[in-house]
C-alpha cells in the first residue's frame, strides 16, 4: 500500500511515533527507552504504536533510517550546489557536525547492540554513509577538477572527511567543525 493511499490520521499518528522514537533513541541508549515511553510521547496507544511499528527494533532501524536520510539530503543539497568547493567542503561538514549529536547514540546503540539490531541498522548505517561518502566525493572532485584541490583519490578523501567528523564529534573545545575543516584543507605543514 502506497502512503497516498494511508488516510491522513494514520499518517499523523505514524509520523508522532516516529519522531518520539527518533528524539528518545537519540536521547538515551536502546535499552533505556521503553516502548511506554514512545507512546507517551506520541500520544498514541501502545497498542496503536505497535499496529504501525510490531517491534522496537524496526521502530529503532526506522528511526536511524530517517535521521539518516535527513542528513544525506542536506549533504547532499550542499555538495551539488554552487559556489567553490572549498566553501562547500566546509558547509558540508558543519551540517555533519550539526546532526552528529542526534546520531550518537543511535550510534552507540549499534555499536554495542549484537543481534539483529545491530546487523540491520548497521547495515542502514553503512548504506547511508556511502551516500554520504559519494557526495563529499563528489566535492572533492569538482575542487579538483578546478585545481582548487590536490588530485588525490576523492573516495579515501572522503573517508577521511567522515572518520574526521565522526572520530571528533566528541571532542570538546570551541569549534571542531571548523578545527576538521582547516586540517583537511589546509593540511598539517607549517607555510
Amino acid at each position: 500500500m502506497n502512503e497516498s493511499s494511508v488516510p491522513a490520521g494514520q499518517q499523523e499518528r505514524r509520523r508522532r511515533i516516529l519522531e518520539a522514537a527518533t528524539r528518545l533513541f537519540a536521547e538515551a541508549p536502546y535499552d533505556a527507552v521503553q516502548v511506554d515511553d514512545i507512546a507517551r510521547v506520541a500520544q498514541v496507544a501502545k497498542p496503536t504504536l505497535y499496529r504501525y511499528f510490531d517491534t522496537k527494533e524496526r521502530l529503532f532501524v526506522e528511526a536511524l533510517e530517517g535521521t539518516l536520510d535527513e542528513l544525506r539530503a542536506r549533504v547532499a543539497a550542499i555538495a551539488r550546489g554552487t559556489g567553490p568547493a572549498d566553501a562547500r567542503l566546509r558547509a558540508v561538514i558543519e551540517v555533519m557536525f550539526a546532526e552528529i549529536g542526534r546520531l550518537k547514540a543511535l550510534i552507540r546503540a549499534l555499536d554495542s547492540s549484537a543481534g539483529t539490531l545491530g546487523d540491520r541498522g548497521r547495515a542502514v548505517l553503512r548504506r547511508e554513509l556511502r551516500h554520504l561518502r559519494g557526495e563529499i566525493a563528489l566535492v572533492l572532485r569538482d575542487g579538483a577538477s578546478t585545481g582548487l584541490f590536490a588530485a588525490v583519490d576523492p573516495d579515501v578523501a572522503a573517508l577521511v572527511v567522515l572518520g574526521g567528523v565522526r572520530m571528533s564529534a566528541d571532542l570538546g573545545g570551541d569549534d571542531p567543525a571548523r578545527a576538521v575543516g582547516a586540517i583537511l584543507l589546509e593540511g598539517l605543514l607549517a607555510r
